[in-house]
């Protein structure tokens, strides 16, 4: 076994020790080379070689309320509010999801400090991201974690514009630790896990998914990012 395999396997055993569910690392040079575009890894470690993804999925039952908001009452209260018609209150969908999200952003930022120290008294450099780390006004990221999903093997794209994972489909949550460990990177998969059912694409309450691989940021965060493109889809339901 080579070192760097060694390394790898050390560090995939520690991640999963933390109660992490998703692994996976992405080479640098792969990341540059077909996402040149986007921040580069070496903005935040000189000499960067890996992006190790870690993830948490939502937990199926909880995220199944996003398609029955009803179920708080919120089609009642709407009505109730001076001025609104009947309407359903912007982001109705998130009512049982808020706090599960917000516990699962915590862990993972904590699950990304811990590996990024174990990596450092490795003696590798390394940063990590609280996984939705961006600026309000443009929508934009300092580092975008799903192309390392993809180049790392994790998934592939989806109509709902969120990578598809074989276990738990759209449905987890991902952030970055970015390290000049170089560390064995895994491979695109072959073919889709995005069966184009055009379900994400039909039930957005705001229609923000074009349907061609693209969705407006702007629109679905006015909404409150609602979670339903990812509640319906049929890729990894459990």
């Amino acid at each position: 076994m080579t070192e760097s395999k060694r390394i790898g396997t050390d560090l995939e055993k520690y991640v999963y020790s933390l109660g992490i569910e998703l692994y996976g690392v992405a080479s640098t040079t792969a990341y540059g080379r077909q996402f040149g575009q986007k921040p580069q890894p070496d903005r935040f470690v000189r000499n960067a070689q890996s992006v190790v993804i870690i993830g948490l999925p939502y937990e199926p039952g909880t995220l199944a309320t996003a398609l029955d908001p009803e179920l708080a009452g919120l089609r009642v209260r709407a009505a109730e509010q001076m001025g609104v018609d009947g309407a359903q209150p912007k982001g109705a969908e998130n009512w049982y999801l808020v706090e599960e999200r917000t516990m699962i952003y915590h862990e993972l930022t904590v699950a990304a400090y811990k590996v990024s120290k174990y990596l450092r008294q490795g003696g590798f450099s390394s940063v990590y991201f609280p996984p939705a780390k961006h600026d309000d006004r443009f929508r934009t990221a300092p580092f975008y974690h799903m192309p390392a999903m993809y180049l790392a093997g994790l998934g592939t794209l989806g109509l709902n514009c969120c990578i598809l994972t074989p276990k738990f489909g759209p449905a987890v949550l991902v952030t970055s630790i970015i390290t000049d460990c170089p560390l064995p990177a895994g491979q695109p998969m072959d073919g889709e896990l995005c069966t184009k059912c055009r379900l994400c694409v039909k039930n957005c309450p705001i229609h923000a998914i074009d349907g061609k691989g693209w969705k407006n940021p702007f629109a679905c965060a006015s909404y409150g990012c609602c979670r339903v493109c990812i509640a319906i889809c049929p890729v990894g339901r459990r």
